[in-house]
Order: C-alpha cells, then structure tokens, then sequence
C-alpha cells in the first residue's frame, strides 16, 4: 500500500497546455466583460462591432509600441547577425571581395613584438603579449604613433570587446568550412571593419553637444544603409601536451602558420518586419469595423428620417 502511495506520488499531470488556457481565460474574462456589458446596454451586434473595433483599436496602439520598440520576448524578426561570405588564406589566395582587397595584408601591419620592445613598459599590463587592436582602448595614442589610418584604405581595427560577435561568428564558419577543427585549433588576431554607418566616435572624434546633437538629426533621417564589412583573422596554434596536475597551457600562435581571414558582411535582420505587419493588419480591422460601424448608423440615420416622414404624411 505504501509503495502505491509513493508511485502516485510521483506522477505530475501537466498536459503542456498552460499557456494555452491562461491566453483562453484571459481573453474570456477581458474581452468577455466588456462585450457583456456593452451587449446588455445596446444589444448583442452593437454590442459585438463595438467590442471588435476597441480590440484592434488597442492592438493599434499595442502594435505600434511594437514597431517602434520591438518586444524582446514576442513578435520580432530576425536579428541582425554577420554572415561569412568568403574565407581566403593570406599569401597563397588573394579574396574575391573588392573591398577586403584594400586591407593591407598582416605582415604591412605594425607588429606587436616590435611595438613591445620598443614600449618595455608594455609588459607589466600585457604579460602573455597583446594584439594591435586591444591597444584601441587601453593606449590609442600610442596606436596612433605605429598605425596611419590611411594606410588601411578606409578600414577600421575593431578592439576585442566590440569584435566578439563578429569572432564567434567566424569562428563557427571556420569550422564548418573544414579549416579547423575546433576553435582550441586557432587564435584569434585582430578584427577589421568597413563600411555601415559612421559611428558617433568617427563622427564627433572631439565629442562636442552639437556635433553628438546634429548626428543624432543625421543617424534619424538616414533611410540608407551602406554595406558593413567584416574581416575577422585568425591563425593556427602550436599543439600543446597539458602535463598532468598543471593548468592547461595557454595557447601559443605558430608564426610559421599562415593566417586565415573570414569576410563577413553584416545582415541588418528583420526585427521589425512582424511587429510592422501585426500593426497593418490591426489598423485594416480597426478602419473595417468603424466603417461598418459608422454604415450602421447611416442606415440608421436614413431609416428614422424615413419612418418620420411617413408618421408626417399620415
């Protein structure tokens, strides 16, 4: 007996349909009192038309708020997300995209090493080494001694925290591709931006309240979206034995390697197409239901004038 008790015990019923039913009372009971309360005072289809436009005129405003700020959990589209479009290999490949043809190729770049031996001081902060591009934030006039950014031809080095979801989308399409493995396989190197619109940084480098104030004026009516590129590097790691009991060692790149780039070109998503649509389709049955509304009361308006003139007549 007491085994029974216990192996009822362990049953849950939940059918799964929660959701379904809180919608469904939810709608009964909002929905449901208004159009009782409407239907006893001016009749059941009155009442019904009534009740239909003040829910699609609700969705309207609802569907609105949604176009403009699209809900993190509800109707939206896509988000936007970088797409790899062409991986080649520095040396014996040359890429097919015109604009990644313009990036200097890596051994054009300054280098870190020399950049380290030249700054000792460097080392303190950077104990395993740094890339070029972390120095964008932590030492930009330094940067700025070593890199010309005309030699870039319009490129842009993107530092380590701006660039992760480009890296983890490369990243992702290196492997698929075959040439790696596994990201434990490779190092990430420096980012690469081009293209989109100009960022407020680019456009008010001395960030002044009129210049941020006429970009914001500018950004709002920018309809255009210029394409973004993307050129994330990486290149092979040495392979490494962890010695039992120690940390994993940290990864070391093989500079005999060559490195790998992966174009990407930003895909600006579709967040708002749903809400947009959601919004349309709402406002045609708003204007639907004040149009059959407002024939209703012309009807109306006609036939009393018509039964007056008879009860005159008589």
């Amino acid at each position: 007996m007491l085994a029974t008790v216990n192996l009822f015990a362990g049953l849950a019923w939940d059918p799964g349909i929660r959701g379904i039913l809180i919608v469904v009372v939810g709608v009964g009971v909002l929905c449901g009192s208004v159009y009782l309360l409407l239907g006893t005072n001016v009749g059941a289809r009155l009442g019904l038309l009534l009740s239909l436009a003040g829910l699609a005129g609700w969705m309207v405003i609802l569907t609105f708020i949604w176009w403009l700020m699209p809900p993190a959990i509800g109707p939206r589209g896509e988000n936007p997300s970088w797409q790899a479009v062409e991986i080649y290999v520095d040396g014996p490949e040359t890429p097919r995209t015109d604009a990644a043809e313009q990036l200097p190729q890596p051994e054009d770049l300054p280098q870190a090493d020399r950049i380290l031996a030249e700054n000792p001081e460097l080392s303190e902060e950077y104990p395993n080494g740094f890339l070029i591009s972390e120095l964008t934030t932590s030492h930009p006039e330094l940067l700025e001694q070593y890199l010309d950014e005309e030699a870039l031809n319009g490129w842009r080095i993107i530092s380590p925290s701006a660039a992760g979801e480009a890296q983890a989308a490369a990243e992702v399409a290196l492997v698929d591709a075959g040439y790696f493995g596994g990201p434990t396989e490779f190092e990430r190197l420096d980012t690469f931006s081009f293209g989109g619109k100009q960022t407020r940084a680019e456009a008010c480098p001395d960030d002044g309240a009129l210049c941020r104030a006429w970009y914001r004026v500018r950004k709002s009516f920018q309809f255009t979206h210029p394409t973004h590129y993307a050129i994330v590097q990486v290149q092979a790691v040495i392979e490494q034995t962890p010695v039992e009991g120690e940390a994993p060692p940290l990864p070391e790149v093989d500079p005999d390697a060559p490195v790998v780039s992966v174009v990407m070109v930003r895909d600006l998503g579709s967040v708002r197409l749903l809400p947009f649509l959601y919004f349309v389709i709402s406002t045609s049955l708003f204007v639907l239901f004040a149009w059959v509304l407002h024939s209703r009361d012309k009807t109306l308006m006609k036939n009393k004038a018509a039964a007056e003139a008879a009860s005159k007549d008589a």
